[in-house]
């Protein structure tokens, strides 16, 4: 049996060498074409950690100043409520001395 590769003689012709060329070509493209999806998919992920530790970045800064609010409220409420407090007594009092 005949090797399809060579001819007659034993040798390759030019246009099956050309044939393997374009072949060994087509695989490498194939090749480029998925570590250009990696470095996508790569690309993205960094982007996409970036993203993420931007916003848990800023969840803090709101949960710092939501905490402020709150301790600020608390404690002006405090106040509100000993002031009604000595009102109610005072008026609790007056109202035992008529």
């Amino acid at each position: 049996m005949e090797n399809k590769k060579e001819n007659k003689n034993g040798k390759m012709t030019l246009e099956k060498l050309a044939g393997m060329v374009a072949r060994g070509f087509s695989k490498t493209d194939i090749k480029f074409d998925e570590i250009r999806s990696e470095m996508v998919t790569k690309d993205e992920f960094r982007t996409l950690e970036k993203k993420v530790d931007k916003l848990d970045f800023q969840i803090d800064e709101v949960y710092d100043i939501l905490k402020r609010f709150e301790e600020n409220d608390i404690l002006n409420l405090q106040k509100r409520v000993q002031i009604l407090e000595k009102a109610v007594r005072a008026l609790a009092t007056n109202q035992t001395s008529k």
